[in-house]
């Protein structure tokens, strides 16, 4: 008996040490204010190379250095900003400003507004294809997606996609993928030729809302708001498997060093999946975060994560128009940074 006693202790200790040194144990270790504030945010986008965090915050983009957690500037007059895509480049950071229809150009340098390009109604989700040059802006309310040069600034096409993007990631092969919330399917689209293939159906996962990839073994990792992160082949779209992740999905990242999937929701949690095998997975552990905290942005370097987050107030009927609505409470916006 004491044998046994003596086995599930060293077991135990054994397992407690991977769980610390393995790369699964993570914790709060700053909460870096943003300012007073009462505005709600949306994606984060980070330059690794220059050191530098891309924050949407309803009206303008807020710039973090990574390292020190200073506020190094902002980038103004961006109404309904959703996302930042990085040309490095070509020296360009482009904004997508859902109420102006609008990509806004700036110096990656001193952040200076250098152009605005129109590009399709409310446009969402934005990223950089490497491979053709090209920004993509996804567009939720015309169902369609702008190219747009890079280096020039000059929209190059428009490619419908059939349905509501949410998230959108580059192979880094000459494809761009996009997830369709209201559709359950992956849309891949060719960036040098603007040509879409037939959506791949997401089935058992509904209504896709994140996307993260391992582009080593091939794997497209989606959120999806049915309580599921699902596995499929990026090459062919063959779904693999899924594993259970929190609620109100918006934002999934992958670290290729510790071969973790993080799983940011609204409810308050990071869920961190583990690729056991290109097809096979297990549930790493929880993070707690905050209540509404659903984005997020993972420091590939450091393996931090930074997850912002706000109090929530509720306006009464007699000062938002008829119904309750949330707000951010003022002076409480802030980023929480999360590592080991």
């Amino acid at each position: 008996m004491m044998r046994v006693l003596r086995y599930l202790l060293l077991a135990t200790a054994i397992f407690g040490l991977t769980q610390l040194f393995g790369g699964t144990t993570y914790r709060l270790l700053k909460s870096i204010p943003l300012g007073p504030s009462d505005d709600t945010w949306d994606f984060q986008t980070i330059d690794e190379n220059a050191r530098r965090m891309y924050v949407s915050h309803f009206s303008e983009v807020i710039v973090l250095d990574v390292d020190s957690g200073k506020i190094v500037g902002t980038i103004p007059d961006t109404p309904g900003v959703h996302g930042v895509a990085v040309a490095s480049n070509v020296g360009k950071g482009f904004a997508s400003v859902g109420k102006r229809s609008s990509a806004v150009v700036f110096d990656l340098r001193d952040l200076h507004k250098i152009q605005e390009i129109s590009v399709g109604a409310n446009p969402d989700a934005i990223i950089y294809d490497p491979l053709s040059g090209r920004v993509f802006s996804f567009n939720g309310d015309s169902n369609d997606a702008t190219a747009i040069e890079a280096a020039s600034g000059k929209v190059v096409g428009t490619v419908p996609i059939g349905g509501k993007p949410e998230f959108a990631i580059a192979d880094g092969k000459g494809h761009v993928y996009v997830d369709l919330v209201d559709k359950n399917g992956i849309l891949p689209i060719d960036s040098r030729t603007l040509k879409s293939e037939p959506p791949w159906p997401t089935a058992p996962c509904d209504r896709p809302t994140s996307m993260a990839a391992d582009l080593a073994s091939q794997r497209l990792f989606v959120g999806c708001r049915n309580l599921t992160l699902a596995v499929f082949d990026l090459t062919t779209g063959r779904y693999i498997t899924q594993s259970p992740i929190g609620d109100n999905v918006d934002t999934s990242a992958f670290d290729p060093e510790t071969k973790l999937i993080f799983s940011s929701t609204g409810d308050g949690w990071v869920t961190m999946t583990h690729e056991d095998t290109p097809d096979n997975y297990s549930v790493a552990g929880k993070i707690q975060t905050h209540d509404l905290s659903k984005t997020m942005a993972l420091d590939r370097k450091t393996h931090r994560l930074f997850v912002p987050a706000g109090d929530v107030k509720w306006l009464p009927p007699a000062q938002s128009g008829g119904k309750p609505v949330k707000r951010i409470a003022p002076g409480t916006f802030r980023m929480l940074v999360i590592g080991k």
